[in-house]
């Protein structure tokens, strides 16, 4: 793998000492600062940071220029502040506002109801044309792990199962997301969900839920 190349930075912030959002936040503070065309170099230590730079970066129409790779946990972010109206961010296939209808599942196995519910209404939702997406965040996220999906599900027998809720939803064209912040530290990675299921960071949630013509939590 090559290395990546280093742009040159005209300010450099250190943020190591930083969770998640706060690299985010100090930079998108400094960027304000600064001049179009500048490059701002990000310091962190901080995993959950990356998902979400992105999507960060078309908000503020800035530019992510390179990510190092880590070493010893470091890595840095490299944005350049950049001209022109604030993009929107590119968070889904479809983009008519009064047609999305967002369900965001935190619920996991302790309640199998209620996670059954989210799907259901999510099929529903579908049905009636909205484009519809599940996303996962906490113990919400377990339950779209296949290894998981039929080992840990009480549904009473008779009853419909987590699985063939979800199988109904993404037969609708439900589109159905887990957090990557919350899979980062639930140990999930994309090959340990269920197929048809995607990685998105925690932004993409807050673009949802501004653009959403109707949600509900589970």
């Amino acid at each position: 793998m090559c290395p990546v190349a280093i742009p040159k930075s005209d300010r450099t912030i250190d943020c190591q000492d930083l969770i998640y959002p706060g690299p985010i936040l100090e930079a998108e503070k400094t960027l304000g600062t600064m001049t179009i065309g500048q490059v701002l170099e990000v310091i962190t230590t901080d995993a959950n940071t990356r998902p979400d730079l992105k999507t960060w970066a078309k908000r503020l129409n800035a530019e992510i220029v390179a990510i190092t790779d880590e070493t010893g946990g470091q890595y840095s972010f490299f944005v350049r502040k950049v001209a022109g109206a604030a993009a929107q961010p590119e968070t889904s296939e479809k983009q008519d506002d009064e047609r999305l209808f967002l369900i965001m599942l935190k619920t996991g196995f302790e309640y199998t109801p209620i996670v059954r519910s989210a799907f259901m209404y999510a099929s529903l939702a579908a049905a009636m044309g909205f484009d519809t997406v599940v996303y996962c965040v906490q113990a919400g996220a377990d339950t779209m792990v296949k290894s998981k999906i039929e080992e840990l599900d009480q549904s009473t027998p008779g009853q419909p199962t987590i699985l063939q809720r979800f199988s109904e939803a993404r037969t609708m064209d439900v589109r159905v997301e887990v957090c990557e912040q919350t899979a980062n530290v639930r140990g999930i990675g994309a090959e340990d969900l269920m197929e048809g299921v995607t990685l998105k960071g925690g932004a993409v949630l807050i673009d949802y839920a501004a653009r959403a013509a109707g949600q509900l939590t589970f």
